[in-house]
C-alpha cells in the first residue's frame, strides 16, 4: 500500500486521514505554532495501529537557517492517567497536581492527554487545562508530551496550538483511528518521513514489535529520532535492539520499578534487570486486560498514595459512563501486585 512518500499528504489520504496530520509539509500543521518544530510518531494498539504522532515544541534554534528538533530524552515516560472528582465528576486539579509533581520525580518524562487520561472523554478547555496544570506542577525545565489527537484537521490544529500556549514541549498525534484502524505503518514508511521532515522526531509502538524498533534504529540515528515502546513488558527486548526506552502506562503504577529496570539494564546489570522485568511484565498483563479502568486501580494503591492523594481509588473512577473494575477484579489485581509493591517501595 505504501510505495511512495514522496508526498505524505497522498500517503495519508490513501488511508483517509487526508490532510488532518500530515499536510504536504508536516510543519504547516504547527505553523500557527511558532515554538513547535519537533514531532513524534507513534502508533497505538488499541486502534490497531502500531504507533501515534508526537512534536515537540521548542523554539527554532538561533544561528541557523533550518529548524534543527531537539528528540524527546530517553528513558521511561509515561501516559498519564486523570483524577476526578467524585461528587461532580470535575476535574480534581489539586490531586492532579500532587500526582504530576511525584511522577516528575520519578520518571523521565510525562504524556499528558494520551488515551490513558480518557482524553477521549475530555472538553478542549480541560485538555489545555490538564497541560498547564502538569507545566505548573513540574516546573519549565521537566519534559512534557501533549496528545493532540482529534477528528478533523481543524481540531488537531486547536489543541496543537492550546499545547503551545500551555508550554509542552511535543505533541503526540493519532492518526484517526475511525479510518487507520488495522492499517501499519511499517517501518520503511516511517523513516522515509522522519528522513523528509525534520519536525518528526520519534515514535511510539505499541505493537510491540521489536523488529520495528530495530529496524528503524538501524535506519535513523538516536540524536534525531527516538523510538519508544508503548509498554514496558518489552522495555528490555526493545533497549537490546536500539529503543530509547518507553512510554508506558504501567509506568503511572509501578513508577520507580520501571525507572530502575531501565537503570539496571543501561549500567550493564542486565541478568538483574531481566529478572525484575520478567517480575513487573506479569503484573502488567493483569493491570492491562482491564485498559484504563484496571490501570487508574492499580495506581490508586500505588503511587496516587504515594503522592499523597486522599481517597485515590474514588478519584481515580474512570469518567461516567465507564465503569471501575469489578470487586473480583479488584481482588485480582490486588493479589497479583503485593510482591512487585514490595519492590517499589523498597526504591
Amino acid at each position: 500500500m505504501y510505495k511512495k512518500v514522496d508526498a505524505p499528504q497522498q500517503l495519508f489520504g490513501s488511508v483517509a486521514v487526508a490532510s488532518s496530520f500530515a499536510p504536504a509539509d508536516l510543519g504547516v500543521a504547527f505553523a500557527s505554532c511558532p515554538d513547535i518544530h519537533n514531532s513524534l510518531y507513534s502508533f497505538d494498539l488499541l486502534y490497531n495501529i502500531p504507533g501515534t504522532l508526537t512534536t515537540p515544541l521548542r523554539p527554532k534554534m538561533t544561528g541557523t537557517s533550518s529548524t534543527k528538533p531537539r528528540v524527546p530524552q530517553p528513558g521511561i515516560w509515561a501516559p498519564s492517567i486523570t483524577f476526578f472528582d467524585p461528587a461532580t465528576d470535575e476535574l480534581d486539579l489539586a490531586s492532579q497536581a500532587k500526582y504530576f509533581q511525584y511522577l516528575s520525580q520519578h520518571l523521565t518524562g510525562l504524556v499528558i492527554l494520551g488515551t490513558n487520561a480518557e482524553t477521549f472523554l475530555l472538553t478542549r478547555e480541560e485538555r489545555a487545562t490538564l497541560v498547564k496544570t502538569a507545566r505548573d506542577a513540574v516546573g519549565p525545565d521537566y519534559p512534557l508530551m501533549a496528545g493532540v489527537g482529534g477528528h478533523s484537521t481543524k481540531q488537531v490544529l486547536e489543541y496543537i496550538s492550546d499545547a503551545a500556549k500551555a508550554q509542552a514541549d511535543y505533541v503526540l498525534v493519532l492518526p484517526f483511528p475511525g479510518v487507520c484502524n488495522g492499517v501499519d505503518l511499517d517501518s520503511d514508511t516511517i523513516a522515509a518521513l522522519a528522513q523528509k521532515h525534520q519536525n518528526i522526531v520519534g515514535v511510539k509502538l505499541t505493537c510491540a514489535s521489536v523488529a520495528k524498533i530495530t529496524r528503524l534504529s538501524a535506519t535513523l540515528p538516536a540524536e534525531t529520532f527516538s523510538v519508544f515502546g508503548g509498554q514496558s513488558d518489552f522495555l528490555l527486548g526493545g533497549l537490546a535492539s536500539g529503543s530509547a526506552g518507553c512510554i508506558a502506562a504501567f509506568g503511572n503504577v509501578f513508577p520507580k520499578t520501571i525507572r530502575h529496570i531501565y537503570e539496571l539494564y543501561v549500567s550493564g546489570k542486565h541478568a538483574e534487570a531481566l529478572k525484575l522485568h520478567r517480575s513487573a511484565a506479569l503484573v502488567e498483563g493483569v493491570t492491562s486486560k482491564g485498559a484504563i479502568a484496571f490501570t487508574k486501580f492499580a495506581t490508586s494503591i500505588t503511587s496516587a498514595r504515594s503522592a499523597g492523594v486522599e481517597g485515590a481509588e474514588e478519584k481515580l473512577r474512570p469518567r461516567r459512563p465507564y465503569e471501575p473494575p469489578s470487586d473480583a477484579d479488584k481482588e485480582a489485581i490486588r493479589q497479583k501486585m503485593q510482591d512487585l509493591i514490595k519492590v517499589e517501595d523498597s526504591l
